[in-house]
């Protein structure tokens, strides 16, 4: 299923235009893009009190041999159970139940295609339904409010070994307002002369909301760490701590278009646990 930012503004509002009629709600969603919408809807329904879960299969329910079926009858029991571990926006396959930004896709070919690398399952499904202890999430708002706007002025650049100050400066160079940075290890870049001053001329001279994330996914960004870092760092590039890369593009879609918000605001709440997106707040120089 291709949905882009409209689709996810639009299942949005369905959620909240109906919200008082139902217990929970369930999406069946393609597999390939569900991880982008599942982040979106995290941020979009703030106050979220009731299951909103998506599922779907890698065999239509048509075959023979499918895991359609099972994922979707699971997926509406779980909807409909008000267990307090369930009432935010998740992913349902084979037989675990995810929180949605946390989820990454990990296989094609196999039924539980999804993971969530660091952050453990809301629920898990066999004869019984065990729920995990998890971390307790933020205070979330009394009442549903659904953000009904997001920007695609966002870019996601993978940094690797061998790139040149000149094709990071290109692939910059767009109208765009927020960018994703997928670094190595624990946040860095290669040292080639030149690539660090190209994004610090980003962050400084075109004002872009930039984010550091890992290309590890067990890993967390601690820019401090390191001398590049926390060049980073200084220059206004915020840590994205443990968010996966759909979050973090997702996350500054969100933000950048809450036009009530300053600069630093968006910096801050980039570096903040909103949803429960990231294990704990990252710090930022403002």
């Amino acid at each position: 299923m291709d949905l882009g930012p409209q689709d996810w503004i639009k299942l949005a509002r369905h959620i909240g235009e109906r919200y008082d009629e139902y217990d929970g709600f369930v999406i069946l969603h393609g597999a390939d893009t569900m991880i982008y919408t599942v982040a979106a809807l995290s941020f979009l329904l703030e106050g979220l009190h009731k299951p909103v879960i998506l599922t779907g299969a890698q065999l239509p329910i048509g075959a023979v041999r499918n895991d359609a079926r099972n994922n979707l009858i699971t997926v509406v029991e779980l909807a409909s159970i008000r267990h307090p571990s369930v009432k935010e926006v998740g992913v349902y396959f084979d037989g675990l139940l995810l929180r949605g930004n946390r989820a990454v896709k990990t296989s094609l070919f196999t039924f539980d295609a999804f993971s969530s690398p660091n952050f453990p399952p809301l629920a898990r499904v066999g004869v019984y339904i065990h729920y995990p202890t998890i971390p307790p999430r933020s205070s979330i708002p009394e009442y549903l409010t659904v953000h009904q706007k997001l920007s695609s002025k966002v870019a996601l650049i993978k940094i690797f070994p061998g790139m040149t100050p000149q094709l990071l400066d290109a692939l910059i160079d767009a109208l765009i307002r927020g960018l994703v940075l997928e670094t190595l290890g624990s946040g860095n870049i290669p040292g080639a002369p030149g690539l660090l001053e190209v994004i610090e001329r980003a962050v400084s001279e075109r004002r872009l909301l930039t984010v550091d994330i890992t290309q590890q996914r067990r890993e967390i960004v601690q820019l401090h760490a390191y001398a590049a870092g926390r060049r980073l760092l200084d220059a206004g590039v915020v840590s994205g701590n443990d968010m996966t890369p759909s979050v973090a593009l997702v996350k500054l879609m969100f933000l950048l278009a809450q036009k009530h918000l300053s600069s630093d605001e968006r910096r801050r709440q980039l570096a903040s646990n909103l949803r429960g997106e990231l294990s704990f707040p990252s710090g930022v120089s403002l």
